[in-house]
């Protein structure tokens, strides 16, 4: 091969800086060009979709370390250790299957108008707002106001000890079952304080200990006989009252009034009444930012023409 002399060299040079300066002026009047600019911004744009659809896919699932813990940690708590390699394999086979159905099933739309799907997404979300904005835990103060200002949320309940001799109305009628009520009443010695032998056989109890108004309406409704358990006086026979059963002699041994605790005695209740109003009024505040973002139509509310 015979050398190059340094004229043939420089004579080299001095093309390819020529053919450098004619590709770079063919560029330019590419690059001026408004298709050219189109041209690049369709690219770039059909980049970052393929970049996104490539994140996006719905047909594409990425298994992360993160997600495979997530599974050994479930399977830990549930069994106690920490599953072995096998294990672990088969848990990670039956979520990628779980998963590959789920998408699957997002795809054709299964999750519309399916009430049990939505009341789950609903609850997810509900639960992920209160993890985002926990209550502070309340300071004495905040805990004595609000004792204060729900006192009688903490009120104990008046209570009432009793005893009844019943009638039943299924004897003759009503008229006559309250007849044989009067007539028992007036024939009771003094002193006795219970006497179910001298009424009919009543399906539940004869002698009611301590026992709330909410107890007494469950048992025998808003009746005159349950409004005379609480409010007739103590130490004597009374009635007859009615109720759904028929017709009862009442006998009230005592009473206890209601009462207001001091706040250390319902320390624990007003401390998780006052977290759980501020939980609330947090995921108040948080739904109306989330909500700002929607918009709401009422087709059903539109005139018809």
């Amino acid at each position: 091969m015979t050398a190059m002399t340094p004229t043939d060299l420089e004579a080299a040079a001095s093309a390819s800086a020529h053919r450098l300066q004619a590709m770079r002026a063919m560029l330019s009047r590419i690059l001026a060009e408004p298709l050219a600019h189109f041209v690049v911004a369709g690219l770039v744009l059909f980049l970052a979709g393929r970049a996104y659809q490539s994140q996006t896919d719905v047909h594409r699932i990425v298994i992360t370390p993160a997600h495979v813990a997530q599974l050994a940690n479930d399977y830990a708590l549930q069994f106690g250790s920490r599953p072995d390699g096998p294990t672990l394999n088969a848990l990670l086979q039956r979520d990628i299957h779980d998963e590959i159905l789920f998408r699957q099933g997002l795809a054709l739309k299964l999750d519309r108008g399916d009430e049990i799907v939505r009341r789950r997404v609903v609850q997810k979300m509900q639960f992920l707002m209160q993890d985002l904005h926990p209550p502070a835990e309340p300071t004495e103060a905040q805990l004595q106001a609000y004792y204060a200002a729900h006192a009688a949320r903490y009120e104990a309940q008046p209570k009432v000890s009793f005893t009844h001799i019943y009638f039943s109305s299924d004897k003759g009628g009503d008229q006559a079952a309250k007849a044989r009520a009067e007539a028992a009443l007036k024939t009771l010695p003094a002193g006795v304080t219970r006497a179910p032998e001298r009424g009919d056989a009543f399906p539940d109890l004869y002698d009611f200990s301590a026992y709330e108004p909410e107890q007494i309406y469950r048992l025998f409704g808003r009746t005159p006989f349950s409004d005379a358990a609480l409010t007739v006086p103590a130490g004597h026979w009374v009635g007859p009252f009615h109720s759904g059963y028929g017709w009862h002699l009442l006998y009230v041994d005592s009473r206890q009034a209601a009462e207001h605790p001091p706040l250390g005695a319902v320390r624990d209740a007003v401390r998780s009444d006052d977290l759980q109003d501020a939980q609330e009024k947090a995921n108040d505040t948080a739904f109306a930012r989330l909500a700002r973002d929607f918009r709401v139509v009422r087709a059903d509310k539109a005139k018809a023409p």
